[in-house]
């Protein structure tokens, strides 16, 4: 990784750490960028350089997770996703991040990460899919997006 990779890296995860802090003490719409950027000790001009808004950054940062999930497990086919190896994959990859997954709930922005799984999956089978593929990789994306927010959540609240 060169440095200038490393200085993004560590700009993400300055706004990460700070914008779970900020939402574990209020809500999400009383955050500011200037709260979020004083908090991460970055520019404001930093933070519009990479993000439009919050939100945006949430967008990334889910992103981001999902990218690094599936570089550690990466499944070749849809089948393989249901496997029950595979799910029990994603339960212990979500432990190590449950505080921002819980807060993402509690923000009320659990759909944004619904949105996101499925542009995720549709990224990496990139070829054209028939009709029978797509009901199962938007079954997978709902699959995924309730062992998270219906019981990995509720657990861990």
């Amino acid at each position: 990784m060169n440095k200038r990779e490393e200085e993004r890296q560590v700009i993400f995860e300055s706004l990460k750490t700070a914008l779970l802090e900020l939402m574990d003490k209020e809500t999400f719409d009383k955050i500011t960028i200037s709260k979020l950027v004083v908090r991460a000790g970055i520019a404001r001009s930093t933070f519009y350089r990479y993000f439009s808004d919050k939100v945006d950054l949430i967008r990334f940062l889910i992103q981001q997770d999902l990218i690094k999930f599936d570089q550690q497990y990466h499944p070749k086919t849809i089948k393989e996703r249901f496997q029950k190896k595979y799910i029990q994959e994603v339960w212990r990859y979500l432990l190590k991040d449950k505080d921002a997954i819980v807060a993402i709930d509690k923000a009320g922005l659990s759909y944004i990460y619904l949105e996101e799984i499925n542009k995720h999956l549709l990224k990496r089978y990139p070829y054209r899919m028939t009709i029978d593929e797509k009901i199962n990789l938007f079954g997978l994306a709902g699959a995924q997006y309730n062992i998270i927010f219906n019981l990995f959540v509720k657990r861990y609240k």
